[in-house]
């Protein structure tokens, strides 16, 4: 199953394993809307974690090619910075403030309760759709029309 790296617009990153880049972005709901964002299918994927003292798991690490394509994709000032040897502190926030308001507008749900929903819930448009279509489906097979059909 493919592993989908996303670039946030405040520059945080997750990682998300699904079937497609739709269900990446339904999965990634969890944090935030991702609808917009930066999404890309990892090559490789290695990630290393420690077992703390306090019996919780910390990020130890990635491994070489993992990370090598995260800093390529999600902050490529900071990666050519670091390079070159420049200044981090000020990659960072360029890096921080790039994209935020350059994200494209969303798919609009198909029906005006999607909408409503949507405006409510910020949750991905294909998930409302979904979802209200489920629901239309499930009324229509219980709907008993009065009287006869003619």
């Amino acid at each position: 199953m493919p592993v989908f790296l996303c670039r946030w617009p405040n520059g945080d990153c997750s990682i998300v394993l699904a079937r497609t880049r739709t269900d990446a972005v339904e999965k990634l709901d969890e944090v935030a809307n991702a609808e917009g964002c930066p999404i890309i299918e990892l090559s490789e994927t290695q990630v290393h974690f420690a077992l703390g003292d306090d019996g919780q798991l910390v990020l130890d690490g990635f491994g070489e090619e993992t990370a090598q394509e995260i800093f390529e994709f999600c902050y490529p000032v900071l990666n050519e910075a670091m390079a070159a040897g420049e200044d981090v502190v000020t990659a960072v926030q360029i890096e921080r403030d790039r994209e935020k308001d350059d994200r494209p507008q969303p798919e609009v749900p198909a029906t005006d309760l999607g909408r409503r929903t949507k405006a409510e819930l910020d949750m991905p448009t294909t998930l409302i759709n979904r979802m209200v279509s489920t629901a239309a489906k499930r009324r229509l097979r219980l709907f008993k029309p009065p009287g006869k059909p003619s």
